[in-house]
């Protein structure tokens, strides 16, 4: 944190990459095919479908053990398992060491300089509810992030995402959230900074508008809120420690690190930071313990903490594939792992989750097909009505598919599905 990056040191910066990492590096840093090619081979080798193998037959293994009373060769697979989870998390942290390194250096530096200056912020507790004991507060506080759901959805997409989505310019998006431009819309070399950039498109798609992806978070599971206030307690020693500020989340994706910067500067204006961990390493880190973003708590009103993480996609694609993994990690006895964390069964509640995807990525493709034709209606080249009959058609569509989608998000509250299952859907 704090290490003033500029590109005065990028050279230098290059070179210690050279002998500390091993990356063949080239002097002509227009040549951005290089960090691409490393990064989507990083991301093409997330899932070794050996391992997951070998861990799902362990699993099974360690399934009957437990059942049949047999300790010793229960605890003997446990070890096993915890071995190789291990392993994965170094080698998911090395995939994401380089996915970052493409990030930073795509365009020589210039659009994530400004994430490294991000200053933390001691984080606050959450606010104080009714309850006697550690089970009746995680209760009320749980019941009380249901009440916020939807406030926090609401204000998330219309004071974030909408805006940035629908930006024009780097300087109408800080002009939209009273932020100094002068540091974003020039480069070093007096050029004006686009507000997209086809470097740093979803997907390498050139023609892809869409600044900001959000994935909300499922609500947490009682069992396990329930585990992280007491070991809260454990750990401080506190009599009634309240630390769940993750009741209500959001995950916002980005593929450019200068938005990336934006949002958070926008957020800052938008609400009390109540807490903020910046997670992006010094440059010269090979691996990552865990997924590198800025993790905020915010305060909703009132004192209620919600969770905000600011991450890019391939980071968020890699933090999947290494939560599963984490899981037996932070596993404190073999009964906590028995279910499989790979290739379930797809039953009724499998069929719901394919077609949330479904809907997920048709909702997504529309979205931005209506932003696109409303940024080319501003510009109203053909001197017509600007194409608002298309966008008509294209704001029916969406808000058909926005019905659809929250029809199918309701078995994910009515418990069709399990949490964890929740998690993987809504992160998509």
């Amino acid at each position: 944190m704090g290490n003033n990056f500029s590109h005065t040191r990028i050279p230098a910066v290059f070179d210690e990459m050279h002998k500390r990492l091993g990356h063949e590096f080239v002097t002509d840093w227009n040549k951005n095919e290089l960090y691409l090619t490393r990064a989507k081979e990083a991301i093409e080798s997330i899932q070794d479908e050996e391992v997951r193998k070998n861990v799902t037959n362990l699993q099974k293994d360690l399934f009957n053990h437990v059942q049949a009373g047999d300790t010793a060769n229960a605890d003997k697979v446990f070890k096993e398992l915890k071995e190789i989870a291990e392993e994965q998390t170094k080698r998911l942290g090395t995939a994401t060491a380089t996915v970052l390194f493409n990030y930073r250096f795509r365009d020589n530096g210039h659009r994530f300089r400004e994430i490294e200056r991000i200053e933390e912020i001691p984080s606050a507790k959450q606010m104080a509810v009714r309850g006697e004991t550690a089970a009746e507060r995680v209760k009320a506080l749980l019941a009380k992030a249901c009440w916020k759901e939807t406030e926090f959805q609401a204000r998330m997409m219309s004071e974030i995402v909408d805006p940035m989505d629908q930006a024009s310019s780097i300087r109408d998006l800080c002009e939209t959230y009273g932020i100094d431009s002068s540091p974003y819309v020039y480069d070093k070399f007096g050029n004006t900074v686009e507000l997209i950039d086809p470097l740093f498109a979803f997907g390498n798609e050139t023609a892809s508008n869409v600044l900001v992806k959000e994935r909300f978070g499922p609500p947490k599971g009682y069992q396990r809120a329930l585990a992280k206030e007491e070991d809260g307690i454990a750990k401080s020693g506190a009599d009634k420690w309240i630390g769940l500020r993750d009741l209500n989340r959001v995950t916002f994706e980005f593929e450019d690190p200068l938005m990336l910067t934006l949002a958070y500067k926008a957020l800052a204006k938008k609400f009390k930071i109540s807490g903020l961990k910046n997670k992006f390493e010094s440059v010269y880190v090979k691996t990552y313990d865990q997924p590198p973003d800025i993790h905020m708590n915010l305060d909703l009103g009132k004192g209620w903490l919600v969770e905000v993480q600011l991450m890019f996609a391939s980071v968020l694609t890699i933090k999947k594939e290494l939560h599963k993994f984490y899981d037996i990690v932070r596993a404190k006895e073999p009964t906590t792992i028995l279910s499989p964390l790979f290739d379930k069964p797809k039953t009724n509640e499998g069929r719901v989750k394919e077609e949330l995807k479904r809907s997920n990525k048709a909702l997504d493709s529309v979205k931005n097909a209506e932003r696109m034709n409303q940024r080319l209606s501003f510009i109203n080249l053909d001197g017509g009505d600007g194409g608002e009959g298309e966008n008509k058609i294209l704001r029916e569509e969406n808000r058909q598919l926005k019905a659809r989608l929250e029809r199918l998000e309701s078995f994910v509250r009515e418990k069709m599905i399990t949490e964890e299952e929740a998690e993987t859907i809504l992160g998509m």
